[in-house]
């Protein structure tokens, strides 16, 4: 394993630590105990962030095939998202969502940038192992978010939590700038026949994407399923730990007890994950554990209705944990499968719009059922279990084969 490959795995730390420690943990934990918010309130906010992330997500995609340099932009998007994630424990709260809201749209579209690069550091025989390392080595970046909590947040406070953790991602991030190494794509320069203007080249790119996405069998299908898979899973990240802790009633610290236990089965199951995905084919796994996927909901939302013991979420943890690297060692994959190299940037630029898309409405959703029009938190993560199933119907339905196909032509 060469320093390209372990920058690009250490890079999903800093990413991990942001999405498992500041948006599943922390920042809601922020907002509703410390400065009285609700539900809707961390809900809205994620879902605004997210939408500016959808409408930006495709034309930075395009911009990505035409860029010399994807990890120039990737860096300079962490650094932002670092800086802005040292600023969200300040106690005024609108100053505090507006960082967080600019930490979240920065993460994203650097995200865009780096899920198109895994074609830098694999090939087709080991991407779902390398997807899969990466997925389970990023986990670190949760028990690092763990360690913060029980070691800083409750001793000195969120604030210092928050900064803690912005700096992370930062030096996380690094290293991809000095050691990665970006493959040429000798196609994807085509465009500059057109205009040697990046932003120009981008926007025709983009016009050709949307009009030529049927050239790819499947694509369309996967991405609407990843839309459905993206609004459920994104939105039990976020409310996982408000759901543990107003309906259950758990603690505040049992809740960081309990995420360390998905933590530690996520980690080994993202690499056994990943070496499935490369003998058996994402379609297979990914139907697999979507369909684990709603069992888990299931007994998640009994035990928020009827009696039962609180070690129930022992196992419940630990089961989330194995779904949730089984879902991301899938993706990327998944998607590099049904698209040809040329268009890596751009169409992962449509992968993230349809992921966001789901994750907005998915928050968005979450804050109005529970707060809105006040039904509850069971009946917002039953909402949860229908979106998997209609992912899952998509799924089933996508034939692929092991080759990328190639993108016909297209006439000036």
């Amino acid at each position: 394993m060469n320093l390209s490959i372990i920058s690009w795995i250490i890079y999903d730390i800093g990413n991990t630590l942001f999405n498992a420690g500041v948006t599943g943990l922390f920042f809601p934990l922020w907002i509703i105990t410390k400065l009285n918010g609700t539900d809707a309130t961390v809900g809205y906010t994620l879902s605004i962030s997210l939408l500016a992330t959808l409408i930006i997500s495709p034309v930075i995609g395009a911009v990505s095939d035409q860029a010399k340099a994807r990890k120039i932009f990737l860096g300079t998007f962490t650094i932002l998202c670092g800086i802005s994630t040292t600023l969200i424990g300040n106690s005024i709260i609108i100053f505090s969502l507006l960082s967080y809201g600019f930490a979240v749209t920065t993460l994203h579209i650097g995200d865009i940038f780096y899920n198109s690069m895994l074609k830098d550091v694999s090939n087709n025989k080991n991407i779902g192992l390398i997807g899969g390392i990466g997925a389970g080595v990023g986990y670190i970046g949760a028990i690092i978010a763990i360690l913060i909590g029980l070691f800083i947040i409750e001793d000195q406070g969120y604030t210092s939590g928050f900064i803690i953790m912005g700096i992370l991602i930062i030096i996380f991030g690094f290293p991809v700038l000095i050691y990665l190494k970006e493959k040429p794509y000798k196609k994807q320069n085509r465009y500059i026949k057109i205009s040697e203007n990046i932003l120009k080249r981008s926007a025709i790119q983009l016009q050709h994407t949307l009009k030529d996405i049927k050239e790819f069998p499947g694509l369309g299908k996967f991405l609407i399923a990843r839309f459905w898979y993206s609004w459920a899973m994104y939105t039990a990240s976020t409310f996982t730990s408000l759901y543990i802790l107003e309906t259950i009633g758990l603690s505040e610290r049992q809740i960081q007890y309990l995420i360390f236990t998905g933590i530690v089965t996520a980690i080994p199951s993202a690499l056994i994950w990943g070496k499935l995905v490369d003998k058996y084919k994402p379609k297979k796994i990914l139907s697999i554990v979507l369909t684990l996927w709603i069992l888990n909901l299931v007994i998640s939302i009994s035990a928020g209705i009827i009696e039962m013991s609180d070690n129930i979420w022992w196992f419940i943890s630990g089961f989330t944990g194995i779904l949730i690297s089984g879902v991301w060692s899938c993706d990327r994959p998944f998607m590099h499968q049904l698209i040809s190299d040329e268009f890596i940037g751009e169409y992962f630029g449509l992968h993230g719009f349809s992921g966001r898309l789901g994750s907005i409405l998915g928050t968005a959703s979450w804050g109005f059922i529970v707060t809105t029009i006040n039904l509850g938190q069971p009946i917002a993560l039953s909402s949860l279990g229908l979106c998997i199933l209609l992912s899952l119907t998509f799924i089933l339905t996508i034939k692929t084969n092991n080759n990328n196909g190639e993108k016909k032509k297209w006439k000036n």
